[in-house]
C-alpha cells in the first residue's frame, strides 16, 4: 500500500518533470553525464551514515546506469565548497547549510527528508539531575554543540541563548563534530549541556534517546520551533544541463524508500518515512533565524 504522502510526492515529481521537459530541448533532456557525485556529511553515527552511504551510492548506479560516488565531507562548510567547485553534483544538506548554499554554490533544493514530522526540532539537554534549570543558567557553563552551520546544533540554540542576554562567551562551548559525539560527550561529563536534535517536539524522538546510554537520564531545558526537515539539492548548472538525469534521481530516491519502508536500510541517509519534494520558499524560516543572529554564513 502507498501513502499518501508517497503518492503525491511522485506526482508532484512528475509534474515538475513535464514542465521541464516542455521547456527544455529533446537533446538536453538526454545528456548524461560520465558519473554522478553524491555529497553528504555524517551528522549523527558517522560509522553507519558513511556505510549506508556507500550502499546507497551502489545501488543509485544499479538503477541509474551511471557510475554513483559518495563525497563524504568532514564539516559542513566543506560540503558547500565541493559544491561550489563542481565536486558534487548533488548533497545532502542540513536546512541551515542549504540557505548557505543556495547563495555560494547555486544549490536547488529539490526533496526534503521526513522521519516522524516534515519538521523537526533543537534541544538543549542536561543530565537529569544537573542543577541547569533554564537556559540563563548556561552562563559559565560547559556547552556541546555539533558545528558552526549546525541548524539544530548550534544556529537555532544560539538565537535562543541570545535572546536570554547571554553572549558566545558567557559559555564554555566545545564543538564535537556531530550529534553522537554531543551526546557521548555530556555522557561522558565532558560538558554541562548539549544542543542537539529531536525529531519531535516532545523529544521522545531526540538525539539522546537515539545514541545515549539506556541507563542514561535527561531532561530537556529548551525547545525550539519546527525546523524545515534536510533538504537533498542538485547544483543548479547540472540540473540546466541534465535535467532529466536529475529527475530519475529523484525518482530513484522516492523509490528506493518506498520499497525499503519495512526494513529501510538507508533510514540514516534518507529519513525513516518520507521523501517530499520542496522548495526554497519553505525555508525562509531558516533564512530569518540567520537574519536574527545578524551574522553572514561563511564556509
Amino acid at each position: 500500500m502507498i501513502s499518501f504522502s508517497r503518492f503525491f510526492g511522485k506526482a508532484v515529481v512528475a509534474a515538475l518533470a513535464v514542465t521541464t521537459f516542455t521547456l527544455t530541448t529533446v537533446h538536453a533532456a538526454d545528456k548524461t553525464p560520465k558519473q554522478l557525485t553524491i555529497g553528504m556529511i555524517p551528522g549523527g553515527d558517522p560509522k553507519k551514515e558513511t556505510e549506508q552511504g556507500v550502499a546507497l551510492a551502489q545501488e543509485l548506479q544499479t538503477r541509474l546506469q551511471i557510475p554513483v560516488t559518495m563525497y563524504i565531507s568532514k564539516n559542513y562548510a566543506g560540503l558547500v565548497e565541493a559544491m561550489k567547485n563542481k565536486k558534487v553534483d548533488f548533497a545532502f544538506f542540513s536546512s541551515s547549510t542549504y540557505v548557505l548554499a543556495e547563495k555560494q554554490a547555486q544549490a536547488k533544493v529539490l526533496l526534503k527528508k521526513v522521519w516522524h514530522e516534515p519538521y523537526y526540532y533543537s534541544a538543549i539537554i542536561v543530565p537529569a539531575n544537573s542543577k541547569i534549570k533554564s537556559v540563563k543558567d548556561l552562563k559559565g557553563k560547559r556547552v556541546a554543540f555539533v558545528d558552526e552551520q549546525s541548524s539544530s546544533g548550534y544556529l537555532y540554540p544560539l538565537v535562543e541563548i541570545r535572546k536570554r542576554g547571554l553572549v558566545d562567551k558567557d559559555l564554555k562551548i566545545q564543538f564535537t563534530g556531530n550529534h553522537q559525539a554531543s551526546i557521548k560527550a555530556l555522557e561522558s561529563n565532558e560538558v554541562d549541556a548539549a544542543a542537539v536534535f529531536s525529531d519531535d517536539e516532545k523529544g521522545k524522538q531526540g538525539a539522546w534517546v537515539k545514541f545515549a546510554d539506556a541507563k542514561k537520564k535527561y531532561r530537556v531545558i529548551w525547545m525550539s520551533q519546527p525546523i524545515p526537515n534536510d533538504p537533498f539539492c542538485v547544483r543548479q548548472d547540472f540540473y540546466d544541463e541534465y535535467p532529466k538525469v536529475t529527475h530519475d534521481m529523484m525518482f530513484a530516491l522516492i523509490d528506493i524508500l518506498e520499497q525499503t519502508a519495512e526494513k529501510n536500510p538507508y533510514s540514516e541517509i534518507l529519513g525513516s518515512r518520507d521523501l517530499m519534494p520542496a522548495t526554497s520558499k519553505q525555508y525562509d524560516p531558516v533564512r530569518e533565524m540567520v537574519k536574527a543572529l545578524n551574522i553572514e554564513l561563511k564556509p
